[in-house]
């Protein structure tokens, strides 16, 4: 299958008085792809032409996240991977399975129970969502806002994270993608694939999983706003 991977999507495009939601929203008007995944930080809340699953992450609303929880707003093609909930994808002769943790590291939340937070703290993951996770197997793409920690990935905690790294030395997804740190690193931890992404305004990513490859795609967005012009939402 093909599929691509956003990084995280924040503000504005440097140089252009365009949205990055926009300029992203463009890019997926032209995919010929399998599948289209995001890696938190949507921060803008649009409809797409085709679907796009994503996780969220610490700078995502959280009265937009209860609203997509509940089922009371519908945002068509936007769908939400709920922590360890594994979707499967079909294509002829290939299955391919997705799952990811939703929110960032942050030590003040961590060892709450997810019940007790309520709103406080939900852009943040805890230890009973981490738990949730290690009981999965046979996953080909996990998705996490924030990185392993001991691979290069720096900032330890932050961005580096061992709790992280206890679901990929548990879950041993095909492949871990990466967001929060806001630059591409690969790793690579016991037959594992692992990449942070850079942000979405600059770059995205097309996994070939039948080759094993990916390919970072560099994006003009003087190519695709010629008049400077952004889209309606």
């Amino acid at each position: 299958m093909r599929v691509v991977i956003f990084g995280d999507i924040h503000g504005y495009v440097p140089g252009f008085d365009i949205l990055t939601i926009d300029l992203v929203r463009r890019v997926v008007d032209l995919l010929e792809v399998d599948v289209i995944l995001q890696v938190g930080d949507m921060c803008s809340y649009n409809p797409f032409s085709k679907p796009v699953y994503w996780i969220y992450g610490n700078r995502d609303s959280i009265r937009m996240i209860n609203a997509l929880e509940k089922g009371t707003v519908d945002i068509k093609n936007l769908i939400h991977i709920r922590t360890g909930e594994v979707l499967t994808f079909l294509a002829p002769g290939e299955k391919l399975t997705v799952s990811g943790l939703n929110g960032a590291y942050e030590p003040i939340y961590y060892d709450y129970n997810r019940e007790e937070l309520g709103e406080e703290g939900l852009g943040c993951f805890t230890a009973s969502d981490v738990k949730k996770c290690l009981e999965l197997r046979n996953i080909d793409i996990f998705l996490v806002h924030g990185c392993p920690a001991g691979l290069g990935f720096g900032r330890e905690p932050d961005h580096g994270v061992p709790a992280i790294s206890q679901i990929l030395e548990e879950v041993r997804p095909r492949y871990m993608f990466c967001g929060h740190a806001h630059f591409f690193h690969k790793a690579e931890y016991k037959g594992c694939k692992v990449y942070s992404l850079e942000l979405a305004n600059r770059e995205y990513y097309v996994l070939d999983t039948a080759s094993d490859q990916l390919e970072v795609i560099g994006i003009n967005p003087g190519a695709l706003f010629p008049q400077g012009n952004t889209l309606s939402s």
